[in-house]
């Protein structure tokens, strides 16, 4: 484990996958917001395979890449994924619905849990 790592988030991170639980957690990754709900691997990669496979656009070339992907065990537990992600900015967030990221976790500055929603 990266001496730059969380040992709690480590630790949160590694729950997750290992129960395929789902966690609501907003971060500080390099002075960015980020919020959204931490997921495992193959559900992640999974989500983005659909979307590449339903899009009509030449990326869905890559959906193999990700089904493949969500087959694979995660591999050294370095990344988190999150689900419904979205970039918290002046009162706002977006993507509206929310994205697909994957962090390492050495990146991130501070955390909380719970997922935080723009002014409304």
């Amino acid at each position: 484990m990266s001496d730059d790592m969380d040992p709690l988030l480590k630790r949160l991170t590694d729950r997750v996958e290992r129960e395929g639980l789902a966690l609501p957690i907003t971060l500080v990754v390099n002075g960015t917001t980020i919020t959204g709900e931490v997921v495992p691997h193959a559900v992640w990669a999974g989500h983005i395979a659909e979307q590449l496979a339903d899009s009509e656009s030449r990326a869905s070339i890559f959906a193999d890449d990700f089904t493949w992907e969500q087959k694979q065990p995660e591999r050294d537990g370095d990344y988190l994924h999150l689900n419904g992600g979205k970039v918290a900015s002046a009162g706002a967030v977006f993507p509206e619905r929310g994205g697909l990221f994957r962090i390492r976790l050495a990146h991130v500055n501070g955390w909380f849990l719970g997922e935080i929603q723009a002014h409304g």
